[in-house]
């Protein structure tokens, strides 16, 4: 056997993989909720590795190796939607987490395995490898309708300041600073100090210009529009939320905590499906409900599936008023796979035990809910909210968004932990306050800048009354999207040619 192949064989041996994978498991820890930011250098051993590597294959394998550890360590928590409703299931829970990793590794080992092509010397390839990675994180956002969970821009949300600039090159372009901060080490081992001395900077150069962005603004509650609006968190049991025969205990929880206290804010938000059951087989329950958790000129928006034309399923939100009418109704645009309908369902039946028989279908126009005193809402069912650049047409900018979600699937776990960052992450980008409203948490609600105006933990049952703050002007994110981030592309594309055909870079 030949020396090559014998090296060939070494690095993308099962032992070494193995440790690829571990390295990308430790370095998810720099995520939310932990944010143990100098974890993220942890990828720097699969990054050595990469620079080594003497095949796209090889450099393909360790980051496969290396995205199935970061996922499968940081998105564990989806396999526990399995076993919420139907415990049998639970030798499948494992397998469902790895597949899930598995998927989402594909864009991490794309990006090494395209971005190895480029850049003749090693800090050149680095530069490519950014580049690339970055484009992966982006098409995660849509390829395959999307699932852009816990980019590498997320661990930027330790600290408010460090998320403000989000509102110029968006989630995106912060995963580019991330991941020249995690470069800080393979800088340093190659000797490129001063590489390594300027992108360990770059996260506080950038938190130095939020820190002026909040000193500049004004304060949240003093700034609000004099509206109050009622979140309620009602925490029912997910075992428990479509059992019949709890649905008016269920009803009534909602009713009391909509009605607490001597002052009722004009506007109550329920969380999704709050409303377990169809409206059109329920007119009767869902009217003496509203009219009993509100007062004579107050209106609750609620979660709940509907039937659309065609006897189609929609999971919805609804504005219905005191006496029973309802004022504007918005379906969910984004539905997700596997979750609330099944790809391929002809050819996967074997799922159908847990995914259910029927599909939802996804709502094909974007209504602003309108309502005297707060404005257009923009309303986001459950995890329409991470989708950065998407959660708002720019051609009828809202007032406000309201994110209703029901995290009860994930148990107590970092799910709705990474959920609530995502949500303050959309605030800060599109300079509008979001209000965001969980069956068990975690409600919350969020200014322009993501100042947290309330929150109220996992498992809890109570409510958040919160002044509504007002929108920013739209920020440069707003304004002109993804733009910021492509042009972070180009700008380390053009950077990487040049250090390519630059011979003052030592090898």
């Amino acid at each position: 056997m030949s020396k090559p192949a014998l090296a060939n064989r070494t690095k993308t041996s099962p032992l070494m993989l193995f440790w690829h994978l571990l390295a990308g498991a430790f370095a998810s820890l720099s995520l939310p909720p932990l944010f143990l930011l100098p974890a993220i250098f942890a990828l720097s051993i699969p990054l050595l590795a990469y620079l080594k590597a003497e095949s796209r294959m090889q450099a393909s394998l360790i980051f496969g190796a290396a995205g199935t550890g970061w996922f499968l360590a940081s998105i564990y928590w989806v396999s526990h939607s399995l076993i919420v409703e139907s415990p049998s299931l639970w030798v499948l829970a494992p397998f469902m987490a790895l597949a899930l990793a598995l998927i989402l590794a594909v864009f991490w080992a794309t990006a090494a395995m395209v971005s190895w092509s480029f850049g003749r010397r090693p800090v050149a390839r680095l530069f490519w490898f950014v580049a690339f990675f970055s484009l992966g994180e982006w098409a995660r956002g849509f390829v395959a309708t999307g699932f852009p969970w816990n980019l590498t821009g997320s661990l930027f949300a330790v600290d408010l300041a460090s998320l403000q600039s989000a509102s110029v090159i968006g989630a995106y372009g912060l995963c580019v600073i991330a991941l020249f901060f995690a470069l800080v080490p393979v800088f340093w081992v190659l000797g490129h100090r001063r590489f390594a001395a300027i992108f360990l900077m770059l996260p506080l150069m950038l938190a130095a210009f939020g820190a002026m962005r909040l000193a500049n603004s004004s304060d949240a509650h003093s700034a609000s529009s004099g509206s109050m609006i009622r979140l309620v968190q009602p925490a029912i049991p997910q075992a428990d939320k479509w059992d019949r025969s709890k649905r008016q205990r269920h009803l009534d929880r909602l009713v009391s905590l909509s009605r607490q206290g001597d002052v009722v804010p004009k506007l109550v938000i329920w969380p999704e499906t709050a409303f377990a059951g169809f409206a059109s087989r329920n007119q009767a329950l869902l009217n003496t409900t509203i009219r009993n958790a509100t007062q004579n000129d107050g209106l609750v928006i609620t979660g709940i599936p509907r039937f659309g034309g065609g006897r189609t399923l929609l999971n919805s939100a609804i504005m219905i008023d005191h006496d029973g009418a309802i004022e504007a109704v918005y379906d969910k645009r984004h539905l997700v796979p596997f979750g609330e309908y099944m790809p391929f369902r002809k050819w996967l039946p074997f799922l159908e035990p847990i995914v259910g028989p029927i599909d939802f279908v996804p709502g094909e126009n974007n209504r602003l809910m309108r309502l005297d005193g707060y404005g257009s809402i923009q309303m986001l069912i459950c995890y329409e909210v991470i989708f950065a650049g998407a959660v708002i047409g720019q051609e009828m900018r809202p007032d406000m968004m309201i994110n209703i979600t029901n995290d009860a699937w994930f148990g107590q776990s970092a799910g709705p932990w990474q959920h609530l960052v995502q949500a303050q992450m959309r605030a800060v980008e599109e300079g509008l306050p979001l209000m965001r409203v969980a069956n068990t948490g975690i409600t919350a609600g969020f200014d322009s800048y993501g100042r947290i105006l309330g929150q109220m933990g996992l498992g809890r049952q109570g409510v958040l009354d919160l002044p509504v703050p007002p929108a920013l002007a739209p920020t440069l994110f707003a304004r002109f999207g993804n733009l910021g981030f492509f042009a972070l592309i180009f700008l380390i594309i053009g950077s990487a040619a040049c250090l390519d055909l630059s011979r003052s870079i030592r090898q």
